[in-house]
């Protein structure tokens, strides 16, 4: 899984929300650090517009997200067992072990995937700042919890305002998440720069820096004034030619910018940035009349245009432009002009002009939201890629490679050479792609598709047979075509349109499946597929397959080690090695349907083995691509043997459940043993080898009340655990309370404990069925008085509430008044929402992390949520319902009319009078009111965005 890719911005790949407000974003307590890095570009979402704040973020992620924001491109030697150079990771590890502030292990590893640790990220951004261990305490109780060699370093960093803790606990073995990690760094870039040496202002024209050689600037420079020429400098902080260089001319010759380059002024005879190296580049002149050269051996890495600008790569032997990001801060109808030669060019703007006057463009990529783009390709220039997911209009006399095309509405004047759609989109297209060479000579249309048949190792597979069948999942029945695959692993099968499903077949392989999808006009590619060799005589593999949903189902398993201990492989910790030996590992992850999905045992070590799957992708926002529906099959390989010694299909049933505990298996020499649990759960297995985990901070809830009557809860568990509590860290004395979690259950209440009035701290153990109990891990009550004040004063703030009628489908609805300064460790999370029995839970709202407003009410009557909220700090819990109502669209409408009107905007009148002609009509329906409120509410929003810029 390349995750790190999206989150960290680093150069491996760009994805199509990077310059959006990330939908889970909205609310959440670091959005305004999110969003600001956002616009900075050091960060982008993921292709959903997320961006996943509250996911744990790995050690290559936070390797890569080090070096884009604090500037390190210096590159050292590195030969981690664990890191291949094509490892999109690779180059940022390389990184950091130039600039010092990341080791690896001992094992000559560096477990990229390895999530990180909040002891890690302080001892991280200690190292990067230089600040001295400190043995002087930070008012953590827990950080001999964590490793010795992280405790100074916790100290000096909390100290330095940098990390928090929770109340008195740090939490040092707790995965750091996206936004912590943002934040911290975020933070820790601010008290880089206001450490800085200097701050250098050239406000009068003239040459600056040394005629030779090389001085640096540590701290950050601003320009201006036009006709400034800066030389030989080096900036470790930020670059800023401001707005006071009007339409006059900058020159950078030999100019290295570590940190940010911000261009607001500037003109048409423009920025010349010579021989110079700059890494991240934003540019804002109000009205676009800005030119931006490079020359001589000169890098941008990555530009963001909030105006239009004309962007050009002079004579020269540098890389010019790298990644070109044209933001929604873009007004509609401005120009952007590009010459030279660009790698990816991302577009976010609403209804701008692209235009490619010379030169070529590896990918460009218009996002959902960049409605109306139009892109001309002057005579002679290229896109290679071209990636619509919105209309777009394509013009010129240049050429297009490749055409996928994910929304209707578009027109090209070319004829790409090859044309992919997707979500049953149509364009108009110039001509249709022929056969042969690319001219425009009317010859056959050539139908069917192609691919290449790889390895896990990513080997081309030679002299693979493949028959292929009509239909999906057609794996009997009558053969359409056959084909073998040449010495490059590819093939061609010449088909009718249609949907076709291919049998690999080869001596020394499993046999597997591909899909490859004929077009009506087009030739398909990239129709590709993974051959899956027959393990080894002494090795065992586990084969997943799926259909077209969910996307991405993730196989883990769950093992024991030489040492009596046990191992874990899934995406994030794809391989387990012990004294240099790889023991098992998750050699293929397909994360694109239908797999196949493997994992071998490379090394038998004799005991119990629990293989299991959890749906990552999730159910969809219709909760129609679930596990259940998805006709799985587990197949298990035992030495080498083309027969699989078991099958497992997934059971059918109308279930939500996002894990498939598949089967146990006890492995003694060349033996296998197997257990059937084959059952889909709401919790993820955790196998039966070694000592228990422990209990999981989040599911966990105190509660502290007069005397005797004080309740633990725990949840995520499984029937037959057992959880203890006890008073002494130790757990050498009898248990407070031992309860154990009942058949069809995944939680225990343990009553009549006694937390006592001041509050205290109790140790809570698991012992799940066939493992030893874990170690008691410390859990701090809060005293009685301050669980009273969260049950009453705190949880007073969330109210019921009717949603206003001029709220927006889309919006996150707010549980509190936003204005009300709630506890800073106060965490709150949505237990459960039921809508009435008249209507499904999420028609008008939606849960996740958060509450949604997802449809309008066309009902006649409001309809009314029942949201079960728990309330947290630390440990401990209150549970508070409130209710939520969505009122009729034949109120809403009225209510929006008339704000609208309040609002006294010119541009608001057409928007208007469409929908008061909806309320005057008699017969109006409610698909009518519907959507003249989505379009009143549009409008709005377009106009706020407007002026916004």
């Amino acid at each position: 899984m390349s995750l790190g890719q999206a989150f960290a911005a680093s150069g491996a790949s760009s994805t199509s929300a990077a310059a959006l407000p990330a939908k889970d974003a909205s609310g959440h307590w670091a959005e305004s650090v999110l969003t600001e890095w956002q616009k900075q570009g050091l960060l982008t979402g993921y292709q959903d517009g997320s961006l996943q704040p509250d996911h744990q973020i790995t050690r290559a992620e936070f390797a890569a997200l080090i070096n884009k924001s604090f500037g390190y491109t210096d590159t050292a030697a590195i030969s981690y067992a664990d890191v291949k150079s094509s490892n999109w990771f690779y180059t940022d590890i390389a990184k950091a072990a130039a600039a010092g502030y990341i080791k690896g292990y001992t094992d000559q590893t560096f477990r990229p995937n390895q999530p990180l640790s909040r002891e890690e990220m302080a001892v991280i951004v200690s190292s990067i700042l230089k600040l001295n261990a400190t043995g002087s305490a930070a008012a953590f109780t827990d950080t001999a919890a964590g490793h010795a060699w992280s405790t100074g370093q916790i100290n000096a960093i909390a100290q330095a305002g940098l990390m928090s803790g929770y109340g008195q606990k740090f939490r040092p073995l707790d995965t750091a998440t996206r936004a912590e990690a943002v934040s911290v760094l975020d933070r820790a870039l601010k008290l880089k720069t206001a450490q800085s040496y200097e701050t250098v202002v050239y406000d009068k024209a003239g040459n600056y820096g040394p005629e030779t050689g090389v001085t640096t600037v540590k701290g950050s420079v601003y320009i201006e004034a036009s006709g400034v020429v800066l030389s030989n400098t080096i900036i470790t902080g930020n670059l800023v030619i401001s707005e006071a260089v009007g339409k006059g001319d900058v020159t950078l010759k030999n100019v290295t910018v570590k940190g940010t380059t911000t261009i607001a002024g500037g003109g048409k005879n423009s920025i010349h940035v010579v021989d110079s190296v700059l890494v991240t580049v934003i540019v804002n002149k109000k009205d676009g009349s800005i030119r931006i050269v490079t020359e001589g051996a000169s890098s941008v890495q990555q530009i963001t245009l909030q105006s239009g600008a004309l962007l050009e790569e002079g004579s020269g032997t540098g890389s010019g432009f790298g990644n070109v990001n044209l933001s929604s801060a873009i007004p509609a109808n401005a120009e952007v002009a590009l010459a030279g030669t660009f790698e990816t060019v991302d577009v976010f703007a609403t209804a701008i002009k692209v235009n490619l006057t010379s030169g070529s463009i590896g990918q460009l990529q218009v996002d959902p939201g960049a409605a109306n783009t139009g892109v001309d390709i002057t005579g002679g220039a290229r896109i290679n890629t071209l990636i619509l997911n919105a209309i777009a209009r394509v013009t010129g006399a240049g050429s297009i490679g490749t055409a996928l095309i994910n929304a209707s509405g578009s027109t090209l004047a070319q004829t790409p050479e090859h044309v992919t759609y997707g979500n049953n989109a149509i364009a108009v297209i110039g001509n249709p792609s022929l056969s042969g060479d690319n001219s425009n000579s009317a010859t056959e249309v050539v139908y069917g598709f192609e691919g290449t048949i790889r390895d896990v190792d990513n080997h081309p597979v030679a002299g693979m047979t493949i028959h292929f069948r009509r239909g999906l999942a057609a794996t009997t029945g009558a053969i359409s075509a056959s084909v073998i695959t040449d010495a490059d692993g590819k093939y061609f099968a010449n088909l009718p349109p249609g949907i076709y499903t291919g049998e690999l077949s080869k001596a020394g392989y499993i046999t597997t499946y591909v899909v490859g999808t004929s077009l009506t006009l087009w030739k398909n590619t990239n129709q590709d597929a993974t051959a899956i060799k027959i393990p080894a005589e002494d090795e065992i593999r586990i084969v997943l397959t799926w259909g077209q949903y969910p996307r991405d189902e993730d196989s883990h398993l769950i093992g024991p080690s030489p040492d009596n201990q046990s191992f874990h492989t899934w995406y994030s910790r794809p391989q387990y090695s012990y004294n240099g030996e790889l023991y098992a590992d998750l050699d293929h992850d397909d994360t694109t349907s239908y797999g196949p999905e493997t994992t071998t045992i490379r090394k038998r070590v004799d005991g119990n083995y629990t293989f299991y799957v959890h749906n990552y992708s999730g159910n969809g926002i219709d909760q129609t691509e679930t596990l259940a529906a998805s006709e799985a099959k587990v197949e298990i390989y035992n030495g080498n043997n083309a027969t699989p010694v078991k099958t497992y299909h997934i059971p059918v049933a109308d279930s939500k459940s996002i894990y498939w505990n598949v089967f146990d298996m006890k492995v003694a020499g060349s033996e296998l043993t197997f257990v059937d649990n084959n059952v889909l759960t709401d919790t993820a297995p955790n196998g039966v080898v070694g000592e228990s985990p422990t209990v999981n901070y989040n599911n966990l809830a105190m509660e502290n009340h007069s005397g005797a009557n004080d309740i633990a809860t725990v949840y995520g568990l499984e029937p037959g655990d057992k959880i203890s509590v006890y008073s002494e860290e130790a757990a050498t004395t009898a248990p407070l309370q031992t309860a154990t979690v009942n058949s069809g259950s995944t939680s225990v209440k343990m009553t009549g404990l006694d937390f006592k009035e001041e509050g205290t701290t109790v140790y809570i153990s698991l012992k799940k069925p066939n493992r030893t109990e874990s170690h008691a891990i410390p859990i701090s009550v809060l005293s009685e008085a301050s669980y009273a004040e969260l049950g009453t004063t705190i949880a007073s703030n969330f109210k019921d509430r009717v949603l206003p009628g001029t709220m927006t489908v889309g919006q996150t609805v707010y549980l509190v008044d936003p204005a009300i300064v709630l506890p800073r460790n106060l965490d709150v999370t949505v237990m459960d929402m039921q809508g009435p029995s008249t209507v499904t839970d999420n028609v008008y709202l939606l849960k996740d992390l958060y509450v949604w407003y997802k449809n309008y009410n066309g009902t006649a009557e409001p309809v009314t949520y029942s949201i079960k909220l728990q309330l947290k700090i630390d440990f401990s819990a209150v549970t508070k319902e409130i209710f939520i109502t969505v009122p009729s669209v034949f109120t809403a409408l009225p209510e929006s009319i008339a704000y609208a009107k309040t609002l006294n905007d010119a541009r608001l009148t057409d928007a208007i009078s469409a929908a008061e002609s909806v309320v005057g009509k008699l017969q109006a329906t409610a698909e009518e009111y519907v959507q003249a409120i989505a379009d009143l509410h549009l409008k709005m929003i377009l106009i706020a965005n407007e002026d916004e810029e």
